[in-house]
């Protein structure tokens, strides 16, 4: 009795048959066909905006020359201040007069009492030449009054070079100005005691003037050797002048990653007077600057080229020339031209005449 209940039990607790189903196919995976065009990044080719960036800078002076005295002194007069417009031969400042009066006498007797000494060693030379003749003194004795006159006159050479130094100091104990020019800075005050070359004043030419410009360090590579620059004055009722650029300072700021550029200015106006702010770009007059992401370069060192987008958004590979290296662009020489739509992303990978999405940056 007790196995018959455990049969029908265990008949209950078989699962139910599963109904009829039709078999799993799995999903297709869409077809990338001709007729899709390839997703890419482009670029629409357009004039490099760096060449037309306008850079602040100001107006220095081309000839800059630091004035300083010729022999050492205490400063007793500056009678120029910054800016003052000076003529050749102006008396800019002088050292104090008392003192190298005092110098100079003091030299001036030195001399008097070297030349007393020289004579008193030539008279006992002579004296004790003749007194070894007639043999009333030594040979030693004679030597020892040549020693003494060899002595007194090279002491007397050496007053002699100091008072000429004395009267040299006296001379240049007034500093003249040496051309026509304008006061840049001065660099010492009255009372100051100063060497032979310690800087007193800077003095700049009153013609020639320059733009001093920093520019970004891969800028400079956009500029040849002697390119022009149109620069305007913070004033805009002064009239731009043109400038050549005339130096590119070796030294780079590391810090800033710029360069430093000196423009000679051609003719420029009164207006434009040392230290005024001006505002200088490149006047180029060659074809418009052109550069690329250097990723959307293709083709080999020999043949570079470029995935240009044509009509019916079919791609064509150009050549073209490269010029340096500009950051992270590359400068195209030729091959393409204003207004062209180059594939800058995704151009590894793509066939002639391909089609490709819509212009995405």
């Amino acid at each position: 009795m007790k196995r018959v209940m455990v049969l029908v039990a265990s008949a209950f607790l078989l699962p139910a048959p599963l109904p009829a189903s039709e078999p799993v196919v799995p999903a297709e995976e869409p077809l990338v066909t001709a007729d899709v065009p390839r997703p890419v990044i482009s670029e629409i080719v357009s004039e490099d905006q760096n060449t037309e960036r306008g850079f602040a800078g100001v107006v220095q002076g081309e000839n800059v020359v630091t004035l300083a005295f010729q022999t050492s002194g205490r400063l007793s007069t500056l009678n120029v201040d910054v800016g003052d417009v000076v003529a050749r031969g102006d008396v800019l400042a002088t050292l104090d007069g008392i003192t190298l009066e005092e110098d100079l006498a003091a030299s001036r007797a030195a001399l008097s009492a070297a030349a007393a000494e020289a004579r008193l060693g030539r008279q006992q030379f002579d004296r004790t030449t003749r007194l070894v003749e007639l043999g009333v003194a030594t040979t030693a004795a004679l030597e020892q009054a040549r020693a003494y006159r060899d002595a007194t006159a090279a002491s007397l050479r050496s007053a002699e070079a100091q008072l000429s130094q004395a009267e040299d100091a006296a001379a240049y104990g007034t500093l003249l100005a040496p051309r026509d020019g304008i006061i840049l800075s001065t660099q010492a005050e009255p009372g100051t005691l100063v060497s032979p070359g310690t800087a007193i004043l800077e003095l700049v030419d009153v013609l020639g003037r320059e733009a001093v410009i920093d520019v970004p360090t891969e800028y400079v590579t956009l500029l040849p050797r002697r390119a022009i620059f149109d620069v305007r004055h913070h004033s805009a009722s002064v009239t731009p002048v043109k400038a050549v650029l005339r130096l590119v300072e070796p030294v780079a700021d590391a810090n800033l990653d710029t360069r430093r550029l000196r423009l000679t200015l051609q003719d420029p106006p009164d207006d434009f007077r040392i230290g005024s702010l001006v505002t200088a770009t490149y006047a180029t007059e060659t074809a418009p600057v052109i550069s690329l992401p250097a990723g959307a370069i293709g083709g080999t060192e020999d043949a570079p080229g470029v995935w240009r987008v044509g009509p019916g958004r079919a791609v064509e590979f150009v050549p073209v020339e490269l010029g340096p290296e500009v950051g992270r662009r590359v400068v195209i020489t030729s091959g393409v031209g204003d207004g062209d739509e180059i594939v800058v992303r995704g151009a590894s990978s793509l066939e002639e005449g391909q089609i490709v999405g819509e212009h995405r940056e």
